[in-house]
């Protein structure tokens, strides 16, 4: 209970207590060592692991947490053998193959990742959707006369992903695409006409179509190398322009310098999300060392932590009450075109701006997401997009004053 509300240290001292009662406990230690690596203690995490995987060499589970513990750290080449050796004795274990897609992606291994990346269905990945049910037959990279393109996964990936509508154009005379809501205006503007845009499966019929695909499964068929990327990395999205000019008036005429957007909260429920967050008055400090008009982009209720850290550090951070940054992506959009520079944690904030072509420093946690590489500090998805990444687990310091040499004179 206390692994599922994120409480790991309480939940470590349960399964602690636990041992001391039982200490053949395997299941206990077990979970001690998942909460362990939830928490960045990697060294303890593998400890406990791997006094299982000594009392149980063939407990699949325990390889598979091993991998993951290897991931974290950066070992990508002995998380694919931990991984390998669960799937050796479990050889239709999901949560094992759709790992190894992770670890291939890290390695730019495309085709592997890709492949791999469609075990994410069995596996029940919490962030993925519901699959989609069709008679249809799957769209497999062929010519075909009309696809239809389903949505999974959240909002920002929906964006990154959209980079390839324009390569599927030129296999498919007509396209419709299932996406949130909040970027129908936005793509209309974007894309070609005959791409059609809804937000609900259920407004379409089987006859309406030839073949579907989930989105998340496109670059299985369109990415098998970093070259590409290359054809949808420059920013594909257009934001409203005369928003765009009204907003840039606005935040110019109370200030001559560069204007600078800033995100540093995710509130995303994915596993070990909560690492990506820094606190605005850790990021505060640093951005008093670069000149600029700061402007925030964070979405959720967050006036009186800004108004509180703009008394502490000076730094005044705009908020646009018109435009609301959680449901109007449109608004954020020409908001954030209207930036020089946005400064975000890992979030939508992220992709939006890479899909506009914004100057983006985008600063990562020491386990980020595999999207981003194990080290490169520049982004396949989107040329726009430059990385900054922590040295230490938990520890800003490091990308926070590498972003400060970055952006001062």
């Amino acid at each position: 209970t206390f692994v599922k509300l994120g409480k790991y240290s309480e939940s470590i001292e349960a399964f602690k207590n636990a041992i001391k009662i039982e200490p053949e406990n395997l299941d206990a230690l077990y979970n001690m060592s998942i909460s362990f690596r939830l928490q960045g203690d990697f060294d303890e995490a593998m400890e406990a692991c791997s006094k299982v995987l000594r009392a149980q060499p063939r407990n699949a589970k325990a390889h598979h947490t091993m991998g993951k513990i290897l991931q974290d750290l950066g070992k990508p080449e002995e998380a694919i053998k931990a991984y390998t050796k669960a799937i050796e004795i479990k050889p239709d274990y999901a949560g094992a193959l759709n790992s190894l897609s992770k670890c291939y992606l890290m390695q730019n291994d495309f085709v592997k990742a890709f492949e791999h990346s469609e075990w994410r269905w069995l596996a029940q990945q919490d962030n993925i959707g519901s699959q989609f049910k069709s008679n249809k037959p799957s769209w497999i990279g062929e010519q075909s006369e009309k696809v239809f393109v389903w949505k999974e996964q959240g909002i920002g990936d929906e964006l990154m992903l959209s980079s390839m509508f324009v390569d599927l154009i030129k296999k498919s005379e007509n396209i419709v695409i299932e996406c949130d809501s909040r970027l129908i205006p936005l793509y209309k503007r974007s894309f070609p006409k005959n791409i059609q845009f809804i937000n609900d499966r259920n407004q379409i019929s089987e006859g309406d179509y030839d073949s579907q695909i989930a989105i998340g499964s496109l670059p299985k068929y369109l990415r098998h190398e970093l070259n590409d990327f290359k054809s949808g990395a420059s920013g594909w999205l257009s934001a409203d322009g005369e928003k765009v000019n009204v907003l840039s008036e606005k935040l110019r005429s109370e200030s001559a310098g560069k204007i600078i957007g800033i995100s540093w909260l995710t509130m995303a429920a994915l596993e070990k999300a909560q690492h990506r967050n820094i606190a605005l008055p850790k990021l505060a400090d640093y951005l008093t060392q670069i000149p600029g008009k700061y402007v925030s982009l964070q979405y959720g209720d967050v006036a009186e932590e800004v108004d509180y850290v703009s008394c502490q550090t000076g730094i005044n951070i705009s908020r646009i009450e018109e435009i609301d940054n959680f449901r109007d992506i449109d608004g954020l959009a020409a908001l954030i075109s209207a930036c020089d520079l946005v400064i975000s944690v890992d979030n939508l904030t992220v992709h939006l701006a890479g899909s506009l072509g914004v100057d983006t420093r985008v600063l990562l946690p020491k386990v980020a997401d595999a999207r981003w590489g194990a080290t490169a500090q520049n982004s396949y998805w989107y040329d726009s997009v430059t990385l900054y990444r922590q040295e230490v687990f938990g520890d800003w310091s490091h990308p926070l004053d590498h972003l400060v040499n970055d952006l001062t004179p």
